[in-house]
């Protein structure tokens, strides 16, 4: 799923003419930065916090990839390797830059045009697991170009499903806010299973608040535990390999049917990232 908005990122600094780029990561989009590097002659940098460990740094390192460890939490890290790009003159791939938010939302509004074409419809809700809030931003933007372009007849309901942890784009949802604010970096709590979903910063939070908001959405918090079982569940009896966080949005599609009391008949779809095992 990354990949979708790593490519659109380098392509971008290539035609610019940049031979080097840095992002903060921990671990995963990182390294769907550093693959496709490869197809672009583009020197990778990866920041990762210093107490983050992960198996994707060494496979980093065999494609080329320069390894930066850094103080402090992704978010302070996505920071610093900014000024490092600036600094540098390197491209700043991080999420929250400007120009990344528009080329990454229209990397994943590909996956709406991918749902539309084999449903040739557009479904009544969709749920996305939230970190950055790119991804809900992406789809919701795909939805809304097909409304525009009349091959659709609505837009889905967007649901935000992130982590107890905490998440600003659910925590503004719930309490009514139309713009985002971040949290404070004490109040998260973060753990192996929710560590792609929590955040004191969104960082392109705004968007997916508008998404929210603009489509008459709904967001929930998952707990760890729940997350895990579903992750196994889906491994043992659809044999996809889910981290916890990705069933996050299977899990906020269940709830949201229970307290919106929906019966049968309607289309609702969870957006799972996935390998096989």
């Amino acid at each position: 799923m990354k990949d979708r908005a790593a490519y659109n990122c380098l392509k971008e600094a290539k035609l610019k003419g940049y031979k080097e780029i840095a992002i903060g990561s921990c671990g995963n989009f990182g390294a769907a930065f550093v693959h496709l590097a490869q197809f672009f002659k583009i020197k990778t940098n990866v920041y990762i916090p210093e107490h983050y460990h992960t198996k994707r740094i060494v496979e980093m390192e065999q494609k080329g990839a320069i390894i930066h460890r850094a103080p402090g939490t992704y978010e302070d890290v996505v920071a610093y390797s900014s000024r490092e790009a600036l600094r540098n003159g390197w491209y700043d791939a991080n999420p929250g830059v400007n120009s990344n938010t528009k080329l990454s939302i229209e990397a994943y509004a590909a996956m709406s045009y991918e749902i539309y074409n084999q449903l040739c419809f557009a479904p009544d809700a969709v749920a996305v697991p939230v970190g950055n809030g790119t991804t809900i931003a992406g789809i919701y933007y795909g939805f809304k170009q097909l409304y525009k372009a009349g091959k659709t007849k609505k837009i889905p309901v967007m649901i935000a499903a992130s982590t107890t942890g905490g998440n600003p784009v659910i925590k503004c949802f719930k309490a009514g806010e139309k713009m985002i604010s971040d949290l404070k970096p004490e109040d998260i709590i973060e753990t192996d299973y929710n560590e792609p979903l929590v955040s004191w910063i969104s960082l392109d939070g705004q968007e997916a608040l508008d998404a929210l908001w603009e489509s008459n959405g709904w967001a929930t918090y998952v707990e760890d535990s729940e997350m895990l079982t579903m992750s196994n569940n889906l491994l043992k009896e659809e044999g996809l390999s889910v981290l916890p966080a990705s069933s996050a949005s299977l899990l906020a599609l269940k709830k949201y049917v229970v307290e919106k009391r929906l019966g049968k008949g309607l289309d609702l779809i969870a957006i799972l990232t996935a390998r096989q095992p």
